[in-house]
């Protein structure tokens, strides 16, 4: 064979085999051959071989004569060293929690914020907060979707297409939304459930805020959780100039900055989609899937986020619905409950951050490990991924007992050392119990989420629809039984066996996963 067609072939060889490592063996030079366009009729006419393989044989004779790149999916030495890039993921998390955060400080802390105020009389928390979990639920679904489809294609680089879906998602939220009001306003008509007044206030509630969760969600899937941070402080500033400053009673002044908020996110979020439209991407298709396989493929998003958000809201709303021949109405706002979960949730949201530090962290080992590791040496790598499986879980159970007895203590130091009202009012009633509990709770919860993103990190969503619908069942059941026969403050076991449930379930399944590590990576493709 010639020189000329040896340099040719070695040419071919670079071309096929670049920014790839080292081939096994000849078969995967064929399949590289044949990715690369070269078929039976190319090898025998343009190179004079009988086939790819026998063409690929032949080409093996190169692969002492190149330097490949070292195989790696996670380049450490670009990644910042590891605690400063856990104390930034920590960070990261924290900001995904933060608006959630925002909202509970300033209500301990002012005594209201964008749609809560611990002055208010009872009949309008009541409303308020209904119109609050509707808002939540109702949303909770398309903001599912949206973050799964339109992050896709963001990450695929697909970013007409991520604008487009995004939209389509956006406008069937819309939809829902709208569908429910209707119904919910038919329904007060006919069956005068709430008066009114504080009819209209839950309906404006639930339709300013499910404008602005659905709108918001378009940040959370570009990850600009620092956007969303600023988006309710500026709610919150918005509130104080029109009920601290021009004197606009509550909950009409929360009106106003909800009004003003929506407006705003809603031009820069539809901006913000058109932005991606403009790109001059031309190689990238447009073209959606088809309206049917769209959504049958996001369906066990949109009923995971709806069971989310129930699972959330449940036992709150049988707290409040138990004594019911003692209040004015099937359901009625209970501050010491309410209070305990409050305080509960600033755990809850300082436990979030290790979220973040998990999937990272995880998804560096595993893809770091997966070409390090010969398909013979599977179990190896299934060993190593679930060993820092088990000690996360560990640092995590350490943590949480952590934060736990530290947000306690804060409020006992604060209470001792000052005259701070709502801390005054955390020791009047059940709330300290109610805290103790929800607060576990959320340790188990969030561990939960964890077990979750790995489990749809590797396509398995219909078992985390599974686990999720479980556990709102069981906080059902047992908040129900446990606040008719005890007292309303005891619905709040039923957020714990429902958190433990829903723990339970998807640590077993992680556990399986982790130890047939291999077959669960390799067929989530």
């Amino acid at each position: 064979m010639s020189q000329e067609h040896n340099e040719d072939l070695s040419t071919l060889y670079d071309a096929i085999t670049k920014e790839r490592g080292k081939p096994l063996d000849f078969w995967e030079v064929s399949a590289l051959l044949e990715v690369y366009g070269i078929r039976d009729i190319d090898a025998q006419n343009d190179y004079g071989f009988e086939n790819v393989f026998s063409m690929a044989k032949y080409m093996m004779r190169y692969e002492n004569m190149k330097t490949y790149p070292v195989k790696s999916l996670v380049n450490f030495e670009e990644l910042p060293p590891f605690w400063i890039r856990v104390f930034k993921n920590y960070l990261r998390g924290l900001a995904f929690a933060m608006p959630m955060f925002v909202q509970i400080f300033f209500t301990l802390s002012i005594g209201y914020a964008i749609w809560s105020g611990i002055d208010m009389d009872q009949m309008k928390a009541t409303v308020i907060a209904v119109g609050t979990f509707l808002a939540l639920i109702v949303t909770g679904a398309s903001a599912q979707a949206i973050g799964r489809k339109g992050l896709f294609y963001l990450k695929q680089g697909e970013v007409i297409l991520a604008s487009n879906i995004t939209k389509v998602l956006l406008n069937v939220g819309y939809a829902f939304v709208v569908i429910i009001g209707i119904v919910l306003i038919a329904f007060n008509l006919f069956f005068e459930v709430f008066p009114t007044y504080y009819f209209f206030i839950m309906i404006a509630f639930y339709f300013l805020l499910s404008l602005l969760f659905l709108n918001i969600s378009i940040y959370y899937m570009f990850e600009e959780y620092n956007n969303i941070l600023y988006f309710f402080l500026a709610g919150i500033v918005f509130v104080y100039i029109a009920h601290g400053i021009f004197k606009v009673r509550l909950p009409e002044a929360q009106f106003i900055a909800l009004v003003v908020l929506d407006i705003v996110i809603s031009i820069l979020a539809y901006r913000r989609l058109n932005d991606l439209k403009n790109k001059d991407l031309k190689s990238e298709g447009e073209l959606l899937p088809r309206a049917s396989i769209l959504f049958y493929s996001l369906i066990p998003f949109y009923m995971y986020g709806f069971l989310y958000f129930v699972f959330l809201v449940t036992d709150r709303l049988v707290a409040w619905s138990a004594n019911v021949e003692a209040k004015p109405y099937f359901i009625w706002f209970n501050v010491p409950y309410e209070l305990g979960l409050d305080w509960a949730l600033i755990a809850l949201v300082l436990l979030m951050g290790l979220t973040e530090i998990s999937i990272h962290e995880f998804m560096y080992r595993i893809n770091d490990m997966v070409v390090k590791y010969k398909y013979k040496e599977y179990k190896n790598f299934n060993n190593e991924i679930y060993y820092f499986f088990k000690k996360f879980n560990i640092v995590y159970a350490v943590l949480s007992v952590i934060i736990i007895l530290f947000t306690y203590y804060v409020i006992y130091f604060v209470h001792n050392h000052t005259n701070y009202e709502f801390t005054k009012n955390f020791f009047d009633s059940f709330t300290p119990f109610v805290y103790w509990v929800a607060a576990i709770s959320y340790v188990f919860m969030v561990n939960g989420l964890m077990n979750v993103l790995f489990i749809f990190s590797f396509s398995r969503q219909n078992f985390s629809l599974k686990a999720i619908g479980v556990a709102t069942i069981v906080n059902l059941i047992v908040g129900v039984i446990l606040s008719r026969m005890f007292g309303l403050e005891y619905a709040v076991y039923g957020l714990l066996v429902g958190s433990i449930v829903f723990w339970a379930y998807s640590f077993a399944y992680s556990v399986k996963m982790f130890k047939k590590l291999e077959f669960y990576y390799y067929s989530s493709f």
